[in-house]
């Protein structure tokens, strides 16, 4: 007999045993889930809002803790040992939702990652305590050897004895409870002696102790004072780091507000200087999402995941020791095994082809995009950790027998693994879905070029005014003076420019009284010992450290839509040229290629537009230009639609459109794309009827005769 099935299971502690387990789990998952969430990890499903309505943890705990609840007490006169643990488990798990968020509803503001929000790491580990004393046997203030004497002995002074005995603890335990020593006082419930020394030992000086009684007392407050530094303080502090590398860092705001700009702190040309901790976070954030994340990296940890919990699941099956019939058993997860490995070939092969047909038929740009979505990584890490945990438990069963335990509890959990496969390999179909059908392909690069748009031109910089800060002209710098800082070896997996640190080379430029001119744009193939910044001026303090000027530039594999708007267009040009080739001849594609490209620079032009009357002249060349954008998603379009009278006419109601929108001075490339197209149309349609249809514009291509005009 085993020291778990003679000390837990035997004393009727299993279900306490569970809870305890369930609540510690359930801590553990949710921190990771809102780090996870609080880094922007792009895997992690983030925050659950529908409707846009944030639904925090504690509300799923409330109902989790009710409904658990509810069942414990409807069970509770009948012997029902599975549902009391199931029940136990479920509490569990409630109770860890809801103490996570102790901070929330004690201070009825979400102070979460506030300094307030210890309070809930601290409510977490007074319950892991709790449990734990409870799960191994210890009561409060002995009540139960209490309750037993009170029962037993019919003596009147015996019952007084013990009634005084019970008392004394209780008022023990409030004084030091109100001394502020919440764990001698907890703990001490369980061990009585702790009692007695924390209610002699002097108060802490914020307790309310010491505010009924110290006040008077200056000796006794500056005592306590003296001793919470001495001794509390450096405990504390090592409470916090404890607290803060299970629970993350609280009291750290998620971006760093920018400082009021000073004079003194100005970059040339009269730009204020970002905040130096903001840039820090904002970078590293860049940083963490245009990161490459390994395929295979998610997969190893769910295998090795599922290689624990099978250990785990085997010993609880052997304790539990479950009536099940073995063969049957055996047959359920051999079957759950053959199955997670058919569907994982499945899921091989379907990716394979999604990626051979999105490079061949439609645009390389599109197998990046298919590698990062975490819903394929998700989905192999499934079903192998699903073939995994069966095999293993599979195995055991065939090596020890039946005699030993049947894994009744194993087989479940390898039954629930399949029905989320099951789920996920429906997902991965509809993903890969996504990726054959061109039209919900094209939507998909839009949203992740919109969401670039957003991060590169943030709507509030529409509003924001340039501060006034002492400027330093240009001249002041000697042009003449010019040093090109060349890259060479680097440590990233691509040498394609993903992202520019301009804020910190802002910083630079100040302090070294010099102008960046960047050589190269985002989406560039930097070969090797090519230039990529131009320092111009005469740095104060001798040379510029090129390393930390190249830290400020981010490379890797590929250009994608999601790093900047300017790989959505091209992505969907890409997809447009394909079918307005000859072996493609698809106008509609490409008219809805279009309606994309339309929407993307109306959301481009006003933030281009006050982009370029903030930007920096510290720091020159590092965006594109509105013309840029517009030859980028237009151009190559135009000059192979020869012959398409839907193309021609979408892309003049194109032009019409954006050009209503934009500002005069964003006219010119509009304009002059509307004169080329004319004179496309006149050297296509020699015809005059084909010629005045081909220049209407119309939003479908070919939606109407007249087009979308009504003259």
């Amino acid at each position: 007999m085993t020291w778990f099935h003679r000390s837990i299971v035997e004393t009727g502690r299993l279900p306490l045993f569970l809870f305890l387990i369930a609540f510690i789990a359930t801590f553990i998952f949710i921190r990771i889930s809102v780090r996870l969430i609080r880094a922007e990890v792009r895997w992690w499903p983030g925050n659950v809002a529908p409707g846009g309505l944030h639904l925090h943890h504690e509300f799923f705990g409330v109902i989790v803790m009710v409904l658990s609840g509810f069942g414990l007490v409807a069970v509770s006169r009948f012997d029902t040992p599975i549902a009391d643990c199931v029940l136990a488990a479920l509490f569990g798990i409630g109770c860890a939702l809801v103490l996570d968020e102790f901070a929330l509803i004690l201070h009825l503001r979400d102070v979460y990652w506030e300094k307030e929000g210890r309070a809930s790491v601290d409510a977490v580990f007074v319950a892991i305590a709790i449990g734990a004393l409870f799960l191994m046997g210890f009561r409060p203030l002995d009540l139960t050897s209490a309750a037993d004497e009170f029962r037993d002995d019919p003596n009147v002074t015996a019952r007084i004895v013990v009634m005084l005995g019970i008392v004394v603890n209780v008022v023990l335990a409030a004084i030091t409870l109100a001394k502020g020593k919440l764990w001698t006082g907890l703990v001490g419930m369980f061990f009585p002696v702790l009692l007695v020394v924390g209610a002699i030992r002097i108060a802490r000086p914020a307790s309310p102790w010491a505010r009924w009684f110290y006040r008077s007392r200056e000796g006794k407050y500056d005592k306590a004072v003296r001793r919470e530094q001495r001794l509390r303080e450096p405990l504390i502090r090592w409470k916090i780091v404890v607290q803060e590398a299970l629970a993350g860092r609280f009291g750290v705001p998620d971006l760093p507000p920018d400082p009021v700009p000073e004079v003194v702190a100005a970059a040339p040309g009269g730009v204020a200087l970002p905040s130096r901790a903001a840039t820090a976070v904002r970078w590293r954030r860049v940083r963490h999402r245009l990161r490459v994340v390994p395929t295979w990296r998610l997969p190893v940890i769910l295998v090795l995941i599922a290689i624990v919990a099978a250990l785990l699941c085997i010993t609880i099956d052997e304790n539990l020791g479950l009536d099940v019939d073995s063969g049957t058993l055996a047959t359920v997860l051999g079957v759950i095994a053959g199955a997670t490995a058919t569907l994982t070939g499945l899921v091989f092969t379907a990716v394979t082809l999604a990626m051979q047909f999105g490079a061949s038929q439609i645009s390389v740009r599109v197998i990046p995009m298919l590698q990062r979505e975490p819903v394929m990584r998700w989905s192999v890490g499934f079903f192998l950790a699903t073939f995994v945990f069966s095999v293993m438990v599979a195995m055991d069963l065939a090596l020890t027998g039946p005699d030993d335990g049947t894994p009744g509890a194993s087989t479940a959990i390898a039954a629930f693994l399949t029905v989320v496969s099951a789920i996920l390999f429906v997902a991965l179909v509809s993903k890969v879905g996504a990726v054959l059908n061109v039209a919900q392909l094209m939507r998909w690069i839009a949203a992740d070029g919109r969401a670039s748009i957003r991060r590169l031109y943030p709507e509030e910089s529409l509003e924001t005014q340039v501060p006034n800060v002492a400027p330093t002209p240009d001249t002041a710098l000697d042009e003449e003076s010019r040093h090109v800082i060349m890259l060479r070896e680097i440590g990233s997996r691509g040498r394609v420019l993903l992202a520019v640190n301009v804020p910190m080379l802002e910083r630079y430029a100040a302090a070294w009284g010099v102008r960046f001119d960047l050589l190269v744009m985002v989406g560039d193939n930097v070969p090797h010992n090519v230039g990529v910044i131009a320092v111009v001026g005469n740095p104060r303090g001798g040379p510029v450290p090129e390393h930390k000027v190249l830290r400020c530039l981010l490379f890797g594999d590929m250009h994608q839509p999601s790093v900047s708007p300017v790989a959505a267009l091209q992505a969907i040009s890409d997809i447009a040229l394909k079918a307005i080739s000859t072996a493609g001849n698809d106008p509609s594609t490409v008219v809805l290629a279009l309606d994309h490209i339309e929407d993307m620079l109306l959301m481009l032009a006003p933030r281009v537009h006050a982009d370029a009357v903030r930007r920096s002249p510290a720091v020159r060349g590092y965006r594109r230009t509105w013309a840029d954008y517009v030859a980028i998603g237009t151009d190559e379009i135009r000059r192979h639609s020869h012959g398409q009278a839907q193309v021609h006419r979408r892309l003049r109601a194109l032009y019409e459109t954006v050009a209503a929108q934009c500002g005069a001075d964003q006219q010119p490339p509009i304009v002059e794309r509307l004169a080329a197209l004319d004179e496309q149309v006149a050297l296509d349609w020699p015809i005059a009827l084909d010629r005045r249809l081909a220049e209407r514009p119309d939003r479908q291509g070919y939606g109407s005769e007249r087009g979308s005009t009504f003259d």
